[in-house]
């Protein structure tokens, strides 16, 4: 189920809260626990219900290791339960995600010709996994405790972060779970979460997907492009991977705190970075989290020289690129980034004099690099740089202008196009400006939390939500995925 459809903001949503706050005015709490659980389980079946299966053994497995841990303080008796729950949970990862890239790459590297039907990808494995994971590992180290059955659901399966994030710790959801004035209606938290929900819901619904329609129809051209519609194609798919990943945050962050749960931040205004080594603090925050604890920090941090300490930048950002998907382009991707967090870990002095050319720097590294996210192979990034810095320009602005036809000014292009054919071009260029200036504007301006902080609580700022969410709510005939469920 997507937030943003017609069913979860008619039904599903309505229906979850009035369900949760009913059942909190009984003493008990576990029948509001169940029914919120129970919601959850039929947000992730929603779209296929194999995936739930899925899901439902990967929270046993590891609710039994958890539950073994529990009973044995011998050391070695540890290891070898935490170690089967980490080879558990990445095992179910690699089947489900890896397991055809790697049978591609024997056939390619040994000549090998087995094949594999296609494995579906279940929605969200690489979240709930590395959210599972981290509380193994924490059950290990004897910083969790081992929770209720119900508790513990809850924790994996909470709907808004299940499928795309942030990846959230036990630390930081359960003991919400249990506190009395969780349990009780908040208007403030109520009005704030809606607040949230209808600025990530716009900058999924209007911004992003309007964004989309010009990526996708020039990704899918590459071999046309002369350089100008090159760099505009790339700058544009920054702007709507931001705007639908930071969108989608938003809007789980704002459904949590309806309910009454907080959930941490996952981004930062990353492209104020002045470096590669800032954006990765200020982007998918939760992610860089998990892997500095679990991944960096095991490895020896900066503890071991500085040498080392590059070598673990890298390796750390290999495991994100794969994190991300099962291809070559995400492994050079992750390359890109660790290569360039190292060096400036290497020469923390060589930096330009001015900050906003440090900033400029940042911003176009990461917008080369995340061409290379968005390529469908190798070969496809390949050509696309090739066109990048050698195509020169024949005057292609127009036409990648003229793909901009979404809903919002459909009727316009038809009656243009009835009336005033002459007006198209500058109706389309038009439409480029705008939303590049809305795009450039928003990335560098204030956060969602910040507007609803300064603005959101003014007579002003609710007539602007209340057109934000009709204007998104019309446009939802054009309903699209998020793009971090592919991930």
């Amino acid at each position: 189920m997507l937030f943003n459809s017609v069913i979860f903001i008619t039904i599903f949503l309505p229906l979850g809260l009035l369900g949760w706050f009913l059942l909190q005015k009984l003493e008990n709490p576990f029948p509001a626990k169940l029914f919120l659980v129970g919601m959850s389980f039929w947000f992730y079946g929603y779209y296929n219900v194999f995936y739930l299966w899925i899901l439902l053994a990967s929270l046993a497995g590891n609710y039994f290791v958890s539950l073994l841990l529990a009973g044995r303080r011998r050391p070695g008796q540890r290891k070898v339960l935490a170690a089967c729950g980490i080879l558990g949970n990445l095992g179910l990862l690699f089947y489900f995600k890896y397991f055809h890239f790697f049978i591609d790459n024997c056939n390619f590297f040994f000549h090998t010709d087995i094949r594999l039907e296609k494995i579906a990808l279940p929605l969200g494995i690489s979240f709930f996994t590395f959210q599972q994971l981290s509380f193994v590992i924490e059950r290990y180290r004897e910083n969790a405790p081992h929770y209720a059955l119900i508790d513990y659901a809850f924790f994996v399966s909470f709907f808004p972060q299940l499928v795309a994030g942030p990846i959230v710790l036990h630390s930081e959801l359960l003991p919400q779970l249990t506190r009395r004035e969780n349990r009780r209606f908040s208007p403030g938290d109520f009005y704030d979460g809606i607040t949230l929900f209808i600025l990530g819901l716009a900058k999924k619904v209007l911004l992003a997907d309007s964004l989309a329609v010009l990526v996708n129809a020039e990704y899918g051209n590459l071999a046309a492009l002369d350089t100008p519609a090159a760099w505009i194609t790339i700058v544009w798919y920054m702007m709507e991977l931001y705007f639908d990943f930071s969108g989608y945050c938003d809007m789980a962050r704002g459904i949590a705190r309806m309910f009454g749960f907080w959930l941490p931040e996952n981004f930062d205004s990353p492209f104020r970075a002045a470096s590669v080594r800032e954006f990765w603090r200020r982007w998918h925050m939760t992610l860089s989290r998990f892997l500095s604890r679990y991944v960096y920090i095991p490895l020896g941090g900066n503890r071991k020289g500085r040498a080392r300490q590059c070598l673990n930048l890298l390796v750390v950002f290999l495991v994100s690129g794969l994190w991300h998907g099962a291809d070559w382009t995400f492994v050079l991707w992750g390359l890109m980034h660790g290569l360039a967090v190292a060096f400036e870990t290497a020469f923390p002095k060589l930096r330009f004099p001015r900050e906003w050319m440090n900033r400029l720097a940042t911003g176009v590294f990461v917008t080369l690099s995340f061409s290379i996210f968005r390529s469908d192979s190798l070969e496809a990034a390949g050509l696309l740089w090739s066109r990048l810095f050698t195509a020169g320009n024949r005057g292609m602005l127009l036409g990648v202008c003229n793909t901009l036809v979404f809903p919002e000014n459909y009727a316009a292009v038809k009656f243009l196009g009835m009336k005033a054919p002459g007006l198209l071009n500058p109706f389309f260029l038009g439409c480029f400006l705008l939303l590049s200036a809305l795009g450039i504007g928003l990335i560098r301006g204030q956060k969602a939390e910040e507007w609803i902080r300064k603005k959101g609580h003014t007579w002003a700022g609710a007539f602007c939500l209340a057109t934000l969410f009709t204007w998104s709510f019309i446009s939802l005939s054009q309903v699209s995925v998020f793009l971090y469920f592919n991930f």
